[in-house]
């Protein structure tokens, strides 16, 4: 497909409010068709996603998941861990960093799967997701002063068909769970 006539080139940007998570910036792009307009976009550092599977006493899978309340939608979320990566971190160590705060769980193994951009529409940002494996419970939580969450190991395929349902509801796992998928294939049913 050509692409010539879909671009849009940015000519001016200044940040309009900031805070300790996200600033919003003001963006002014020149259209195809040499119009002036303005959009605004969220700023945001990047994040990473971690699948951690662990198994049970009979060898079948599971992914070490996290339920914590998620204050945009004022409910309780069933996640994969997860977080912000700091400044100057790469995401291979933030996702290291994060699955052993969050779970107190040691990744043996950590397989970059993809990433993704949550919302290019409005946000700049990108969302690393990582599939941990061979995990060691270390039994050490490390979670930041504003994060309460209870992590739990739930069965492969009723994450699988309970996604998009009740507490499933965060978008970035469905994308984390389709790049597991992709990696690893469809639960043995």
């Amino acid at each position: 497909m050509d692409q010539q006539g879909l671009e849009w080139r940015p000519i001016g940007k200044r940040s309009v409010f900031s805070t300790r998570i996200f600033d919003i910036n003001e963006i002014t792009s020149v259209s195809p068709e040499k119009t002036e307009s303005i959009f605004y976009a969220l700023h945001a550092s990047d994040w990473v996603i971690v699948v951690p599977v662990v198994l049970d006493e009979a060898g079948s899978e599971s992914f070490l998941m996290v339920r914590q309340w998620r204050h945009g939608t004022a409910e309780l979320s069933v996640e994969f861990p997860g977080g912000v990566i700091d400044a100057g971190e790469d995401p291979l160590a933030a996702a290291r960093r994060e699955l052993l705060e969050e779970t107190g769980y040691r990744a043996g193994t950590l397989t970059h799967a993809g990433t993704v951009s949550p919302n290019p529409a409005i946000m700049d940002n990108k969302c690393h997701i990582y599939i941990a494996e061979n995990l060691e419970n270390t039994n050490a939580l490390d979670l930041d002063d504003d994060e309460y969450l209870a992590a739990e190991a739930i069965g492969v395929t009723s994450v699988f068909e309970s996604m998009g349902h009740g507490e499933y509801l965060h978008g970035l796992m469905s994308a984390a769970l389709f790049l597991y998928l992709q990696k690893k294939g469809l639960p043995k049913r």
